[in-house]
C-alpha cells in the first residue's frame, strides 16, 4: 500500500477527487435516494452476488412486498423466498428474514448503528456492515468489496493476491487510515469507480478521476492487476429430474433445510448412475410403487457458483395407473441434498405461483407444454 507520509499528495487526490467525481457521476439508484438503513441493508445483501443493474427490479419488488423491517419479520419464510425468487443464493433471503426478526425482538425494530453490532446479525459481514454503518449512520468505517480491492490494488500498483485474507485485511486497514469524515460517500465512490470505470477488463482510464495518481497506470501494469488466485473449477454432475403428473397436477418436493437450494420446492431430482431415467424412477418408486417407463421430454443445464447440473428430464403419468397416495414425507436423494425428509405436494401448473421454485426448475416448465 501507499505510505501515508511519503505519498500524501496521492492520498489527498484519492480523498478529494473521488468523492467530487461521485457526486456528479453516480448512477441514480433507488436505494441511493434514501438514508434509511433498512433499504440500504436490503440493497447491499442483494448486491453480494448480483450486479447492480440486474438487481434493481428485484429490489423494487422485494421492498414493495416488505416496506419495513416489521413487515419482513412478520412474513413467513415461504413469502420471503417467493419475493426473492430469481435472484438465487437464497441463503441471503433467509439471513435477511432471520436478521429482521432479531432486529424486531432485540432492537425494537431499529437497526443497530455500529459495525460491531451489525456484524452480529445473520448475513452481515465486515463489508456489508461497513457499508450500512458508513452510508446510513455516517460511521467512519470502511466497506471493502471486490471493486474496492481492484481499485486500490491498481492505484498502489500492488501485486499482492487479493484472494488472500491477509491482503484484504491490509487494504482494509489502509483505507481505514485514510478515510475522510464523509466516509459513506467515499466508500460508495470507491465501489462506483470499480463498477463503472476501473473495471476488471478494459478499464476506462481516460475517464478516471484519480488516473493522474494511479501507480499501475503510470507503470503500464493495469492489465496485470489485481492479482487473484483462480477459483476452483466447477464440478459438473449428470442429473435426472422426474416430472410426475396426476389429474393435471404436478408433483413437487420441498428440499431439506440445509444444502443447495435449501428449503425450496423442486421437482424430484437425483444424480445419474445408470441413466435412461432409471435412477429417478427408482427414487420415485420409494413412494409411487407403480410407474410407467420414463419418457425423456428434454434436457437442461443450470450453472451454480460451484457446480453445474446437466439435467435429463423424464415424465411419468399416473392418470391411468393404480397408485397409493404418495407418502407425506419424501426422502431426498444424495444429489447434493443431505439425506433428509421433506414435504411433498401436488399442484396444478396454473397454481404454482405461490411456490418458491428456483430457476433451475422453473425453466423446465416449457418442457411440460402438451
Amino acid at each position: 500500500m501507499l505510505d501515508t507520509k511519503k505519498n500524501l499528495a496521492l492520498i489527498e487526490l484519492l480523498q478529494i477527487n473521488l468523492p467530487n467525481w461521485f457526486e456528479t457521476a453516480k448512477r441514480d439508484l433507488p436505494f441511493r435516494r434514501t438514508k434509511d438503513p433498512y433499504f440500504i441493508w436490503v440493497s447491499e445483501i442483494m448486491a453480494q452476488q448480483t450486479q447492480i443493474d440486474t438487481l434493481i427490479p428485484f429490489y423494487n419488488r422485494f421492498i414493495d412486498h416488505f416496506p419495513t423491517i416489521f413487515c419482513l419479520a412478520l412474513a413467513s419464510e415461504d413469502e420471503v423466498i417467493k419475493a426473492w425468487e430469481g435472484l438465487g443464493y437464497y441463503s441471503r433471503a433467509r439471513n435477511l428474514h432471520q436478521a429482521a426478526r432479531t432486529i424486531v425482538s432485540d432492537y425494537d425494530g431499529f437497526m443497530p448503528d455500529t459495525l460491531a453490532e451489525l456484524i452480529k446479525l445473520p448475513g452481515i459481514g465486515p463489508y456489508t456492515g461497513g457499508a450500512i454503518a458508513s452510508i446510513a449512520f455516517n460511521q467512519k468505517v470502511s466497506a471493502v468489496d471486490g471493486n474496492v480491492l481492484r481499485v486500490i490494488s491498481r492505484y498502489a500498483n500492488s501485486f499482492d493476491d487479493i484472494s488472500d485474507t491477509k491482503t484484504k485485511n491490509r487494504i482494509t486497514a489502509w483505507i481505514d487510515s485514510i478515510l475522510p469524515e464523509a466516509a459513506g460517500a467515499f466508500n460508495e465512490a470507491l465501489m462506483e469507480l470499480g463498477a463503472m470505470i476501473c473495471t476488471p477488463k478494459s478499464p476506462k482510464c481516460q475517464n478516471c478521476p484519480i488516473c493522474s495518481g494511479c501507480q499501475s497506470h503510470a507503470a503500464g501494469t493495469t492489465g496485470q492487476l489485481p492479482v487473484k488466485t483462480k477459483k476452483q473449477q466447477q464440478l459438473t454432475k449428470e442429473m435426472e429430474v422426474g416430472i410426475v403428473r396426476q389429474n393435471g397436477r404436478l408433483f413437487f418436493v420441498r428440499r431439506p433445510d440445509s444444502g443447495l437450494l435449501s428449503g425450496m420446492w423442486s421437482f424430484p431430482i437425483t444424480e445419474m448412475t445408470v441413466g435412461h431415467g432409471l435412477d429417478i424412477k427408482k427414487k420415485l418408486g420409494e413412494f409411487f410403487p407403480e410407474l410407467n417407463d420414463p419418457i425423456l421430454i428434454g434436457t437442461s443445464r443450470h450453472v451454480f457458483s460451484h457446480i453445474i447440473w446437466e439435467m435429463s428430464v423424464y415424465a411419468f403419468n399416473l392418470d391411468e395407473m393404480v397408485c397409493e397416495t404418495p407418502a407425506h414425507r419424501y426422502r431426498a436423494s444424495t444429489d447434493g441434498d443431505p439425506l433428509s425428509t421433506t414435504q411433498t405436494i401436488f399442484k396444478a401448473l396454473a397454481q404454482i405461483d405461490d411456490l418458491a421454485l428456483p430457476i433451475a426448475f422453473s425453466k423446465l416448465l416449457p418442457l411440460l407444454a402438451d
